[in-house]
């Protein structure tokens, strides 16, 4: 059946342009960053438009004269260059090729070790980067997609005589494709990738399970212009070689005439050396030394004795600050009093109230905060399932922990059964009481909620650290006290023994100084003793 309409036979001409086109572009070259553009108007381009939207822009008169020139173009490139007959030079076609032509050469029948291969020669072009852009990567990666492969590879390893052809392909592209051969089995493109880039030190622009595509680099540079480089760097090394002897020669046949000295020369003679004695003065003996010595130790202890105070009385405001603070969170507080109306308990009931309460397994696990609203709502928790609490306080000591029981028990309205020490820490062990009610707000008005509570561990941490802090600065001032007065005396008594001493001990003291800066509180409070549970200390378990 044959279609005499116009627009078929005009398509059927542009589909034979296309397939020659496709062809020709398995060759295309790159050769700089600069040419990596595709989005200039080719032919490419224009072969690539709907034909409606061409027919459209322009009448059907142009657009035959548009498909002669293509069809010219098109046979200039051919004439110009046959991929055939190249591929044919490289090696081997892949018979069982099922794709577009043209064929691909059969990388697996190329040998596999090539004596003396070594890596192509490469060299950077001035103010040239090596590597590519996202936009030239891009662009690479389209052209590649358009282009016929031009090796079927299917082995892993040995890959030297397929890395001598690619650096052929390369002379006349920019870009080689290698397509993976299917059915063969344990072929990795993974592996197939590093081992070419490693034998030829291309750029990988794609790979997956069908091709990989090689960019040639920025650097690579042809066996012609390498010849060219050689020479002229031999010829560079050979007329600089040339510059040198003729240098050499000319240097040894001037003569130089000295010059007739005026006056004689006294460096380094005695009447320089009565000179300089004359301007100077004489140079310190050994008692002058030990003195200039013994004055620097006292002056460097007495500046570290100044350092020392000034440094206790800027810890004094601290704590001074540190306490304004606290009184500040603790305007928030007004603990409760004992009720005087206490549930008695009997003996009986107590050891069998302590015993229950030891082996209980839920607790609350008391933190940083220590009492607040927090606290006290956790243990009307408790309550409402069972009869006893148990209270786990860490790193206090007897007496905060008894501080600690004394104020739960007045704010939660229970009864304190035992205090014990456990594995754990301390344990507090508190009874709801007979006549429990548990009341509308859990949570009480006259505590500290858990913002406030952090605040005042926070202050209270520093002022403890500070007030420590103060103790050994103290320590160490009276210890500096005492030295420098040892030293003064020694001083007048010339004991030479007792100064190196005194220094001794000035320089161990002077490395645990040197550490311990104004904010030594900051040390303790980014401790690591608060564990995550300490965060979450009174949550309901």
């Amino acid at each position: 059946m044959n279609y005499n309409l116009r627009c078929v036979q005009s398509y059927a001409k542009i589909a034979e342009v296309d397939s020659s086109e496709n062809a020709g572009d398995a060759i295309g070259v790159v050769p700089s960053s600069e040419e990596h553009n595709l989005q200039k108007p080719t032919v490419e381009h224009d072969l690539q438009k709907p034909i409606v939207e061409r027919n459209s822009q322009k009448s059907s008169a142009d657009d035959v004269k548009r498909l002669k020139s293509i069809m010219n173009f098109s046979q200039e490139a051919t004439e110009t260059f046959d991929i055939d007959s190249f591929l044919d030079q490289l090696g081997p076609r892949y018979k069982d090729w099922s794709g577009r032509s043209p064929i691909p050469v059969d990388a697996d029948l190329l040998p596999g070790l090539v004596p003396g291969y070594k890596p192509p020669f490469r060299q950077l072009p001035y103010r040239t980067k090596i590597s590519l852009k996202d936009k030239e990567m891009t662009a690479l990666r389209r052209l590649a997609r358009q282009t016929a492969p031009h090796f079927a590879l299917g082995r892993n390893r040995e890959h030297q005589g397929l890395a001598a052809a690619i650096v052929k392909v390369w002379e006349k592209s920019s870009t080689v494709k290698i397509a993976i051969k299917r059915g063969v089995p344990n072929t990795c493109n993974d592996r197939m990738a590093e081992e070419i880039k490693k034998l030829t030190g291309g750029v990988l622009v794609s790979r997956n399970k069908e091709y990989i595509i090689f960019y040639r680099g920025n650097d690579f540079v042809t066996p012609k212009v390498r010849k060219v480089l050689v020479e002229q760097q031999q010829h560079a090394i050979t007329q600089q070689e040339q510059e040198e002897l003729a240098r050499l020669k000319a240097s040894a046949s001037i003569t130089a005439i000295p010059k007739a000295l005026k006056n004689p020369l006294v460096a380094g003679t005695l009447a320089e050396t009565r000179e300089a004695t004359s301007r100077w003065g004489d140079s310190l003996n050994d008692e002058l030394r030990k003195k200039e010595n013994n004055r620097l130790i006292l002056a460097k202890h007495t500046s570290l004795l100044k350092n020392m105070k000034r440094k206790l009385i800027l810890a004094k405001t601290k704590v001074a600050k540190a306490e304004m603070a606290l009184a500040k969170v603790q305007e928030y507080l007004s603990p409760a009093e004992l009720p005087t109306d206490l549930e008695t308990v009997t003996d009986e009931e107590r050891f069998l109230f302590r015993r229950i309460g030891l082996k209980m397994k839920a607790f609350l696990m008391l933190g940083r905060r220590e009492v607040f609203d927090g606290t006290v709502q956790n243990m009307h928790f408790h309550w409402k399932h069972r009869e006893l609490v148990k209270i786990v306080v860490k790193g206090k000591t007897f007496e905060q922990v008894k501080h600690i029981a004394i104020s739960l028990e007045a704010e939660s309205g229970g009864v304190l059964i035992a205090l014990d020490k456990t594995t754990k820490g301390y344990s507090i062990i508190f009874y709801r009481g007979k006549n429990y009610k548990r009341p509308q707000v859990l949570k009480p008005r006259n505590l500290l909620t858990r913002r406030r509570a952090m605040a005042r561990s926070i202050e209270l941490q520093r002022r403890e650290a500070l007030n420590h802090h103060i103790s050994v600065l103290r320590h160490k001032i009276w210890k500096l006290k005492s030295q420098l007065v040892q030293m003064r005396a020694a001083g007048r008594k010339q004991d030479a023994e007792l100064l190196q001493t005194v220094e001794d001990d000035l320089s161990s003291d002077d490395d645990n100084i040197q550490d311990e800066g104004d904010e030594a509180y900051l040390q303790t409070y980014g401790s690591d003793d608060e564990d995550d549970a300490d965060d979450d200390s009174n949550e309901y378990l």
